[in-house]
């Protein structure tokens, strides 16, 4: 069992013990059935990884590598929002007649924006604080940008990354 495990199964033990259901409320997901999907909830939990340890990806179920680093360079490489440039088929239900899914995830990285260090987007940012200020706090990607809320087909559920 991985760390990564690990540390899903605590997540999920303690969401379970001390989480907030949202039973009787309005909920976007549905089953194949039609009945509401409701979730068990918990706002704060954060994962930590130490990359020099191990890749942290779970082997208590099937993972489909290939899709998931696809989807990773998909957003953080390719920093593109349109699901025709992704191999799977995970995010067509968000897409629009072009196959984008809005201004949200890949489209947020590839904004350029003016730092201090020059013109970059939020990866190139992080790659450059990487080799030169590693003793920075402030090492992070957002995609949650309230000013595009309304362009995003889903609004993001995965929204940050601390590095240290």
């Amino acid at each position: 069992m991985s760390y990564a495990d690990t540390v899903f199964i605590n997540v999920c033990r303690d969401i379970l013990d001390n989480g907030i259901s949202d039973a009787g409320c309005q909920v976007r997901p549905h089953w194949e059935d039609g009945a509401p999907a409701y979730t068990v909830k918990k706002f704060g939990v954060v994962n930590r990884y130490d990359l020099q340890k191990e890749f942290p990806i779970m082997t208590l179920r099937r993972t489909y590598w290939k899709s998931a680093l696809d989807e990773l360079l998909w957003i953080y490489q390719k920093k593109s929002n349109n699901v025709h440039d992704l191999g799977s088929h995970v995010w067509d239900q968000w897409a629009d007649e072009t196959g984008s899914i809005g201004k949200a995830y890949g489209y947020q990285m590839g904004v350029k924006y003016d730092f201090p260090q020059g013109k970059m987007d939020q990866v190139d940012l992080v790659l450059w604080q990487l080799k030169n200020d590693r003793a920075s706090r402030r090492i992070m990607t957002n995609t949650y940008n309230h000013h595009d809320l309304d362009e995003m087909h889903l609004a993001p559920c995965a929204y940050s990354m601390t590095f240290n």
